[in-house]
């Protein structure tokens, strides 16, 4: 196994060329890949100096497998095709009963874990397992039934199943309005500590699009605060820090509550949506069924 090791090239290199080469668009295999453009010229370069051989070249109608490319393109496209097959056989043997559904760690926490219960009770025979990760590349080689994820409905591998529209606007804590005169109009957020979410979620609404899609082009003024992740974010905003944009189907709950208003009426609705992702390679198991069943029916109840 050593010997072999050392003969093969990165694996990770070996996934990222197969999608590059089946595409033939390195955006396009960034995409499906859920990485940048960049970690996949990385990846391919990297492999292409394993190699010691060019694998791509470039035309003026786009990218072109060389000689070599289509001949690692063959292999790899074999090799990895008996990994999925293996993989999914062996998986079809696990514990009898077992689910394991995949969603946003966001998903998870403001709108999956006050529902779940439901589910659970009506399916006390279903072992649940619940996987709050990034987004997942292939959801049969992962071990993946279901998915829920955000964006344009567009996955490969999967079908998409339409589950949640969302609406954005801006939230913040009552303590926070309580220091401040009632904002009159939009152009007044510009005066307000704004909480940004950068680097998370390039399907996310930033405050600069969404002043913008409100007519309102002058830059912020007022004082700001950036966080990487929502979760982080969400506590500063529940702390009185300052606004931010909260997800209509992700907020809802907060809302309920009182534990977060919103300081103006102005609403956004999103290109995006939440979608149930399903295998398109293999049948669904009668406990994905049910589970996609149950999800289906607790999104039009909140829709209604």
């Amino acid at each position: 196994m050593a010997a072999l090791r050392g003969r093969l090239p990165p694996a990770n290199s070996l996934v990222t060329f197969e999608a590059a080469a089946r595409h033939l668009n390195f955006t396009r295999a960034a995409d499906e890949l859920a990485v940048t453009q960049a970690a996949v010229s990385r990846q391919v370069q990297l492999l292409e100096d394993n190699l010691g051989t060019a694998l791509f070249e470039r035309r003026p109608r786009g990218l072109a497998l060389t000689a070599a490319g289509q001949r690692l393109h063959a292999a790899v496209t074999m090799g990895l095709g008996h990994i999925a097959t293996t993989a999914a056989d062996l998986r079809r043997v696990r514990r009898a009963g077992e689910l394991t559904v995949s969603t946003s760690v966001t998903f998870a926490n403001y709108w999956l874990m006050s529902r779940v219960a439901k589910f659970r009770a009506a399916h006390p025979d279903i072992q649940l397992r619940l996987v709050a990760s990034a987004p997942v590349r292939d959801l049969t080689a992962s071990g993946i039934d279901l998915a829920v994820r955000y964006g344009r409905g567009r996955w490969a591998g999967a079908e998409s199943v339409h589950l949640l529209d969302n609406h954005v606007f801006p939230v913040c804590a009552p303590a926070y309005m309580a220091r401040r005169r009632p904002l009159q109009s939009v152009t007044d957020l510009l005066e307000e500590t704004l909480l940004h979410l950068v680097e998370y979620d390039r399907n996310w609404v930033s405050w600069e699009a969404w002043l913008a899609a409100m007519g309102v082009t002058a830059p912020p003024r007022g004082p700001s605060l950036e966080f990487d992740n929502y979760l982080v974010l969400t506590q500063a905003v529940l702390d009185g820090q300052g606004i931010a944009l909260g997800g209509g189907r992700l907020a809802e709950d907060f809302l309920a509550r009182g534990v977060l208003i919103r300081p103006i009426e102005a609403m956004l609705r999103s290109e995006q949506s939440f979608y149930l992702l399903v295998p398109s390679d293999q049948p669904l198991t009668p406990q994905a069924q049910a589970f996609r069943d149950w999800i289906l029916v607790e999104a039009k109840e909140r829709t209604g």
